[in-house]
């Protein structure tokens, strides 16, 4: 029983180590040295990298990247993933839910269709949605939408409003609540406006981007967790190690835990705190190990896109990687939340390698970060004054580049790109 407790304890800490980024990283690990006497610090001779896989080194202060800043929000796909590993009851609904969170954006919106996550997993569509369904349900309320209507009508779920009224205006007239064109509803609807006036109020104590309650948003400087440059061709992955303490076992400590006359409760004390610098030493060499693995097996897939541009992105799945380097769905997702790359063309989400799919007429697999490209182009070359609208768009995406993307998913990923509908791009 205290073996199996050991253990699992063990794992808990080997996992919380695998997902933090590297600036959390090395604070947890200085927060270990400060308070276990077991653990001491020792300066890296310039040859000695152990125990850091071949390839990898601990990169200087100057480099220019250390120096890049962007926006970093606590993570949503946490406390999602959380609430699944108590929601799911079979390890399909488990994998379908990973996909999922690691497709719900920032601000709560599933940015893929459940048609694309039934063609990446290769399982039925009904599934999909049951999963999806679940995670509907958590909390923040609205998450895992696919557009504002259907996110408000979740949050008119959750408190149990079941005014047909209400949910109708939610359903079909958000534009024109929008632009305030609340006589416009009055009239669609047949109702005064006296009537329209208090159902709107409900609709703005709603909120329309539930992801942005748990995102707090900071400048900060941060440190990729891994570094990939071509040199003569070649792409080099290092797993970056940057300023985090070289860690041993202090051997002075486990002489004095060695001697006969330690009182017990000294012992025990003592026998706790080399358990704990083990299990982090542990923990951090299966992290680096693991990470590479990971890094690797998504460089080797998405080399042409490293070499050339971002936007040629092949399609690939948590599920995929894992399959590959024979890990758990999970593990994989733990690496890839929260951690950053350092690219030919900057520091990147890991996370932004992991790219839905859509089939083209010819059957082949077209990732949605080209897709999305593709979009963006023929918006860029409309006329103003009749701009395309998301159907002629899917249109040409077929007749142009033998694409099937529905009108649902050009208008999600129109809305993706910060694009505005139609009605807003028109010059009149």
């Amino acid at each position: 029983m205290e073996f199996r407790r050991i253990f699992a304890a063990q794992l808990q800490h080997s996992l919380k180590v695998l997902t933090l980024p590297l600036p959390e990283l090395k604070a947890m690990v200085e927060q270990e040295l400060n308070d276990n006497p077991f653990l001491e610090e020792t300066p890296p001779k310039p040859d000695d990298q152990l125990p850091l896989p071949a390839g990898d080194k601990i990169i200087g202060q100057d480099l220019s990247f250390q120096m890049e800043q962007i926006t970093k929000k606590t993570s949503l796909q946490d406390i999602l993933l959380r609430q699944l590993g108590m929601c799911t009851a079979t390890d399909e609904e488990l994998s379908i839910g990973q996909e999922i969170i690691g497709n719900i954006d920032d601000n709560g919106f599933l940015k893929v269709t459940t048609e694309e996550i039934s063609t990446s997993l290769d399982i039925p569509i009904e599934r999909i949605e049951n999963t999806l369904k679940i995670i509907q349900g958590f909390e923040p309320a609205g998450v895992g939408a696919r557009n504002v209507s259907e996110c408000l009508l979740i949050q008119l779920d959750a408190t149990s409003e079941k005014d047909p009224l209400l949910r109708k205006i939610v359903a079909t007239h958000l534009e024109d609540v929008a632009k305030k064109n609340y006589s416009a509803i009055a009239k669609a609807i047949n109702e005064p406006l006296e009537r329209i006036h208090p159902l709107i109020k409900k609709i703005l104590k709603l909120n329309p981007k539930p992801g942005r309650n748990y995102s707090t948003e900071e400048i900060r400087r941060i440190i990729p967790d891994i570094i990939i440059d071509e040199k003569d061709d070649e792409l080099n992955i290092m797993v970056n190690n940057e300023d985090i303490p070289t860690l041993n076992i202090n051997k002075s400590y486990q002489e004095m835990l060695k001697k006969n006359d330690l009182d017990a409760q000294t012992k025990e004390f003592l026998t706790e705190k080399l358990r704990n610098a083990q299990e982090l030493l542990r923990a951090l060499s299966k992290r680096q190990g693991t990470l590479r693995k990971v890094i690797e097996a998504v460089v080797e897939v998405q080399q042409d896109a490293l070499r050339q541009d971002l936007s040629q992105l092949k399609p690939l799945t948590f599920k995929e990687i894992a399959q590959k380097i024979n890990l758990h769905e999970t593990t994989v997702c733990r690496v890839v939340m929260n951690k950053y790359v350092k690219t030919p063309f900057g520091v990147v989400a890991l996370k932004k390698f992991f790219t839905s799919h859509i089939h083209g007429t010819n059957g082949q697999a077209i990732s949605s970060t080209h897709v999305k490209g593709l979009i963006k182009e023929l918006i860029d070359q409309e006329g103003k004054k009749k701009p395309l609208s998301d159907q002629d768009i899917s249109l040409l995406l077929a007749e142009k580049n033998n694409l099937t993307v529905p009108r649902r998913t050009v208008a999600k990923y129109r809305e993706e790109l910060k694009i505005l509908s139609t009605t807003y791009r028109r010059e009149r």
